[in-house]
């Protein structure tokens, strides 16, 4: 809701903006004209007939207002334009346009036009279109468009299209779009219909249909059709996800919780060994079931875990890498895992002897120190149990 008030909001501006282009009703024909200079309007070499008069090129010093533009427009602070640009149009502050664009835009602050856009638009601040847009887009904060993208959006802060994209949206803080064919890359937060391709947040990536690839803190989506999710969070409802119990021979009280893909799955473990340390890790996983009837699968899981002794004071280096050869098998909604796990141990906690203050292995197949570091290798084992929803 608040992102549709924030649209309704952006296109309201968008045609307060382009409605200086009405100043005058647009005649069927325009006169054309090679060259007309302006100071402001109506003092220029078309008069009060500015806008019903379009010109090759076009110089305004300081606010022009023309019928069109056939080849290169320059204003030295605001370009208005009773109807199409075909060319170059540049200004220190901004560009309307009533109609079309065919080429280049260059503002210090905003370029808004009412038809479709197909080139280039360069602005400190932003650019607004009330239509479709075909090329490239480059704001210092924010783009704008009712209509579709095809080709490449770049902002500071926020990418917004109405209709779908079929191409590239970059921003510092989010995109927003209709079904998109191509990537999403933000700082923040992406939202799209259905997904063809890639989002990449630094948070939340949101969509409806999935084929491509979401990578982001959190993923969410209706369902993923093909590809895959990857983040510490990842909700479809056709996906994966889990809560679980589980003890080995490193931690024996441990929870976790997977979400994803079954055939890619993420994993956030809490757990501890009383009045001894505790631990907190995430990973990655997958199921690969044995048949398409079968319950029995094999669960290869990979994580890495912060071994901790009482409370958090900072990070501690105690880093604990597990690789987990599971097999498991799913009951109704239930199920049971259990297999070999092989342990990497690398601390930098260590006593007057060089072995760890946090001394996690029984038996070793490998136990190095170097410069202050102690590298241990050893086998364990695994075995849990949790629930499917």
């Amino acid at each position: 809701m608040k992102t549709q008030k924030l649209s309704q909001l952006i296109y309201a501006a968008l045609f307060l903006l382009i409605s200086f282009s009405g100043i005058s009703q647009e005649a069927s024909e325009k006169d054309s004209k090679k060259l007309q200079v302006s100071f402001v309007y109506p003092v220029g070499s078309n008069g009060h007939k500015s806008g019903q008069v379009s010109n090759d090129i076009s110089f305004n010093m300081i606010a022009g207002y023309t019928g069109g533009v056939e080849a290169f427009e320059l204003g030295g602070i605001y370009n208005i334009v009773n109807g199409n640009v075909t060319g170059t149009q540049i200004s220190g502050f901004g560009n309307a346009v009533r109609g079309h664009v065919h080429g280049f835009q260059l503002a210090g602050f905003i370029n808004s036009n009412k038809d479709f856009t197909q080139g280039i638009q360069i602005a400190g601040f932003t650019n607004l279109v009330a239509d479709d847009v075909k090329g490239f887009q480059l704001a210092g904060f924010m783009n704008g468009n009712k209509g579709s993208v095809v080709g490449t959006q770049i902002s500071g802060f926020l990418n917004m299209a109405s209709a779908d994209v079929d191409g590239f949206q970059l921003a510092g803080f989010s995109n927003f779009s209709s079904d998109i064919k191509g990537s999403q890359i933000s700082g923040f937060v992406n939202k799209s219909g259905n997904l063809r391709g890639f989002q990449l947040a630094g948070f939340v990536n949101m969509a409806k249909e999935v084929k491509g690839v979401q990578l982001s803190v959190i993923n969410l989506a209706d369902s993923v059709i093909s590809g895959t999710q990857i983040g510490l969070v990842n909700l479809s409802r056709n996906g994966f996800i889990s809560a679980g119990l589980e003890s080995d021979d490193v931690i024996p009280y441990g929870v976790t919780f997977r979400s994803g893909q079954e055939q890619f799955y993420t994993v956030l473990t809490l757990g501890l060994k009383e009045d001894e340390y505790w631990a907190v890790g995430a990973g990655f996983g997958s199921r690969l079931y044995l048949g398409q009837e079968s319950s029995f699968f094999i669960n290869p899981e990979l994580r890495w875990q912060n071994i901790n002794k009482d409370r958090i004071k900072g990070y501690q280096n105690n880093n604990l890498v597990r690789f987990n050869a599971n097999l498991g098998y799913q009951f109704n909604n239930l199920y049971l895992t259990a297999g070999p796990t092989l342990n990497f141990y690398h601390t930098r906690k260590l006593n007057g002897e060089g072995q760890p203050v946090i001394d996690l292995a029984n038996k070793t197949i490998l136990d190095r120190q170097s410069s202050g570091n102690n590298f241990q290798l050893w086998m364990g084992y695994n075995v849990g149990m949790g629930i499917r929803f």
